[in-house]
C-alpha cells in the first residue's frame, strides 16, 4: 500500500521507475547484436596506366620552357624594340574608359586610355564595350575583345580598305583585307 500511495503522490517518478524496470527486463532477453560485415564487391579493379598518371603535357612544358618571362635581351647600352605581339584582355568603360593589353611572353597587364600608346607603338583611337580601334602606320584597325585566332590577320587589316604605310625600317605589308561588316 505504501508503494501505491507513493505512486499517486509522485506520478512522474513512478512512471520513470516503471519504464526503467520494463527496459531492464527487455534488455535481459534481447541480446545486443554486432552489425553484419560489409559484403565484398565482386567487381575487379585495375591499376591506372603510366600515361594516365602523367601530370604534364610535353607541349605545355616546352611552351613554358621556351617562354621569355623577362622579354627579349638587348645588347648593353641599347633599348629593345617595342613589343610586336599583344593581346586585348579587357575593356573598362566606366568610370573612365581604359583598355587592358598583355604583351606576349610577359605576365604584366598594361592599361591604356584613348590617345595612349599600345605596346607595339600604335595609338588607341577609341573603344566600345567589345572592340577597340587603334591607328598604326597611318592605318586605323579594329580588334575585337573575344577574337578567334584565325581572324587575327583579317582583324589587323585597315578598316577603310587602304594599305598601311610602312614605318621606317619595317617590311612592306601585303594587300589589305576587306573590312568585315556586322
Amino acid at each position: 500500500m505504501r508503494v501505491l500511495d507513493a505512486a499517486r503522490r509522485h506520478p512522474i517518478a513512478a512512471a520513470s521507475a516503471a519504464g526503467a524496470l520494463l527496459g531492464a527486463v527487455i534488455g535481459l532477453f534481447l541480446p545486443i547484436r554486432a552489425p553484419d560485415a560489409p559484403k565484398s564487391d565482386d567487381a575487379g579493379w585495375d591499376m591506372p596506366t603510366a600515361q594516365s598518371l602523367k601530370r604534364f603535357h610535353l607541349d605545355q612544358y616546352q611552351e613554358v620552357r621556351n617562354a621569355r618571362f623577362w622579354g627579349e635581351l638587348a645588347s648593353p647600352g641599347t633599348r629593345s624594340n617595342a613589343a610586336s605581339g599583344w593581346t586585348l584582355s579587357a575593356i573598362v568603360t566606366r568610370p573612365v574608359l581604359r583598355v587592358a593589353v598583355q604583351i606576349q611572353g610577359k605576365r604584366d597587364t598594361t592599361w591604356v586610355q584613348p590617345g595612349g600608346a599600345l605596346p607595339d607603338g600604335a595609338r588607341l583611337v577609341s573603344a566600345t564595350r567589345d572592340a577597340i580601334r587603334f591607328e598604326k602606320d597611318g592605318c586605323v584597325r579594329e580588334r575585337a575583345l573575344y577574337q578567334v585566332k584565325n581572324e587575327k590577320a583579317a582583324a589587323d587589316a585597315c578598316i577603310d580598305g587602304t594599305t598601311a604605310k610602312p614605318a621606317a625600317g619595317a617590311s612592306t605589308p601585303g594587300p589589305a583585307a576587306q573590312p568585315k561588316t556586322t
